[in-house]
């Protein structure tokens, strides 16, 4: 396992604050895109007086599975003049000036960059970053017209606090969305007196990780410690001055991922019999390698947290799921077992697509794969 540490992440640096609360070009996410779009065109109305009629359209392939759509999210606007038209939905090549199409959770994550008040070299970096990780299809291109550029700028920048990201599961930008939801659920006022005194170290460390997202060969996972109250979430294995870890989850990465990212709340009932019959399979013993391919211990002894602490984690998984994407390392890697290669329902819808996304080509950072 390396122990080697990237620089700090320009993605991140680039990002707007939080981890934001809409999906990208969900129904929500439209109808706020409809307001702000509303907004600002009325603000620019004189100065968009001579806008011919314009049509953008961003078609985002591999939406989360949780919200049981189809294998596409897109959005559209039509300007003319001081007026706009705003709708979900894709509209067809023929009917637009300017259709962009990639990866959802990588346009997610650029959505999610903000140019106001970011450092333009960090800008820069993050997007030139990210866009490696796409394939895309552009077609058309936008209208030099500075009021409409002053627009879309302000629709992205509005937005960018409110789209969700979505990082590769259990990689170091991944934990920062975990970081985020239980350092805010800590301090507040409705639980941070109930974990004044409490004291515990909470671990999950995941081996054999896939080369486009751990290149350097390092585990994935998490923790926190909570130390009369204060919380601090860090990436990877668990520091040595925070063993014994107080509840540790170890394992393989592969078989978890697709558990992993489970949106508990919106789970059909054949969701979760088709997750129960999976985890019977892909985490049963290992008898060659005598060993459980996931166990959970408690190293200390403490066991179990408490129910004070315990509600601050409650909402992690599924709001941690919310902001994962969806690729597998069985997309990127033929030697994956049978068992944890098979895409399941519960996880991904059928129409998911690998080939919008380049890990065979190209890791997270952007850096070739040898």
């Amino acid at each position: 396992m390396s122990n080697n540490k990237r620089p700090a992440s320009d993605v991140l640096a680039a990002m707007a604050d939080g981890i934001g609360d809409l999906c990208f070009a969900s129904e929500q996410w439209v109808d706020a895109a409809a307001e702000v779009l509303a907004t600002q065109v009325s603000r620019r109305a004189e100065a968009l007086a001579d806008l011919r009629r314009f049509t953008i359209c961003e078609v985002a392939h591999n939406p989360p599975a949780y919200l049981h759509c189809a294998g596409s999210l897109a959005w559209h606007a039509v300007f003319e003049g001081s007026s706009v038209t705003v709708s979900a939905g894709e509209l067809p090549d023929e009917q637009c000036d300017f259709k962009m199409q990639g990866d959802h959770s990588i346009i997610s994550n650029l959505a999610r960059i903000q140019y106001h008040a970011r450092d333009p070299d960090i800008v820069a970096r993050a997007q030139a970053r990210l866009t490696k990780l796409s394939r895309w299809q552009i077609s058309g291109q936008l209208p030099e017209h500075p009021a409409l550029a002053a627009v879309l700028r302000a629709l992205h920048d509005t937005l960018a606090t409110r789209t969700m990201p979505r990082f590769v599961f259990m990689t170091p930008e991944w934990v920062s969305s975990a970081r985020q939801i239980l350092s805010s659920r800590a301090v507040s006022a409705k639980y941070a007196d109930g974990i004044k005194d409490t004291v515990y170290t909470f671990s999950e460390e995941f081996t054999h990780t896939p080369r486009y997202a751990f290149p350097d060969g390092a585990h994935g996972g998490f923790w926190v410690h909570c130390n009369y109250g204060d919380i601090t979430v860090g990436a990877g294995p668990l520091p040595k001055q925070y063993e014994p870890a107080d509840m540790l989850t170890r394992g393989e990465y592969t078989p978890v991922v697709p558990v992993g990212r489970t949106v508990n709340r919106a789970m059909t009932d054949a969701d979760k019999e088709a997750q129960l019959a999976y985890s019977k399979v892909a985490f049963r013993y290992d008898k060659q390698a005598a060993r459980a391919t996931v166990e959970q211990t408690s190293p200390s002894g403490k066991g179990e947290m408490g129910s004070d602490l315990g509600r601050i984690f409650i909402v992690l998984h599924d709001e941690l799921s919310k902001r994962t994407s969806g690729e597998l390392p069985a997309d990127f890697d033929a030697g994956v077992k049978p068992e944890w290669a098979e895409v399941q329902a519960f996880d991904r819808n059928a129409a998911y697509d690998p080939s919008w996304l380049r890990y065979d080509k190209v890791d997270i950072y952007g850096d070739p794969i040898c």
